[in-house]
């Protein structure tokens, strides 16, 4: 597949998961009332579950377009922890548990820190 038809098959994909994405926050925000990011972890938790669908079948090994376009592109879009899960597991079931827990604890830790600190940038460049 040229590089321009995975760029279009990406940038399609993108738009439907991000859509996606703002439509499960709208509706989980006006559906509960807790304050709990319930939008989010179904975003995560469906994305996840389809990033598995899509190893587990094999497409992404047969279709370049189903790769880039789903899971690349709309999987990218609806949520980044889909790849975070299968690239986890993917270590996991090849015995590399070190690095399985080490992708969990460095994104966990790296990304809540990097979190922290672009709040208190925000505060000081903007606030």
């Amino acid at each position: 597949m040229k590089t321009e038809w995975q760029f279009l098959f990406v940038a399609l994909g993108g738009a439907l998961g991000a859509i996606s994405r703002f439509g499960i926050s709208q509706y989980f925000s006006s559906a509960s009332k807790s304050g709990f990011p319930i939008g989010t972890l179904v975003a995560n938790v469906c994305g996840c579950f389809l990033i598995g669908m899509l190893v587990g079948s094999g497409a992404h090994e047969k279709s370049e377009a189903a790769r880039v376009g789903f899971g690349v592109g709309f999987l990218g879009a609806l949520t980044t922890f889909s790849t975070f899960g299968a690239e986890t597991i993917n270590h996991a079931n090849d015995g590399q548990f070190v690095h399985a827990i080490g992708n969990v604890s460095a994104n966990l830790i790296l990304g809540l820190l990097a979190v922290m600190i672009g709040m208190a940038a925000g505060r000081k460049l903007f606030g």
